[in-house]
């Protein structure tokens, strides 16, 4: 697989494994930047790991509010520094469209008497 950065550059990402991954991003992202290699780190905790805000919060010593803005911007600045397939530049929203397709009530007591009632039939 291979990626485009805004200048045209293409850069082949690798198949052998996460070692070969991390020196991309350092050579062609993050480089030295303590700042994006912290912020990569929460990315990475949040997206391959699955950990909640407030526990990476705890790990970096940040509140959960700015762990969340933390996030955004790496995203940000990982979508500007690469091009990618369009399917893959807006996962977030997708993601909320998909949560939001499956919730048609406009409160969360219709919710929860949708519920009920769909489970009584």
């Amino acid at each position: 697989m291979s990626v485009a950065r805004p200048n045209g550059t293409k850069i082949v990402l690798p198949r052998s494994g996460p070692d070969e991954f991390w020196q991309l991003i350092h050579d062609h992202f993050a480089g030295d930047d303590a700042r994006k290699w912290k912020y990569l780190a929460m990315l990475a905790l949040r997206e391959n790991a699955g950990w909640p805000l407030d526990r990476i919060g705890n790990v970096f010593g940040h509140p959960k509010g700015h762990v969340t803005r933390c996030l955004a911007r790496i995203k940000q600045e990982l979508r500007e520094g690469f091009d990618a397939a369009p399917e893959f530049l807006d996962l977030d929203s997708e993601m909320d469209w998909e949560l939001d397709s499956y919730h048609d009530s406009s409160s969360p007591e219709e919710a929860v008497n949708e519920a009920a009632t769909s489970a009584a039939a």
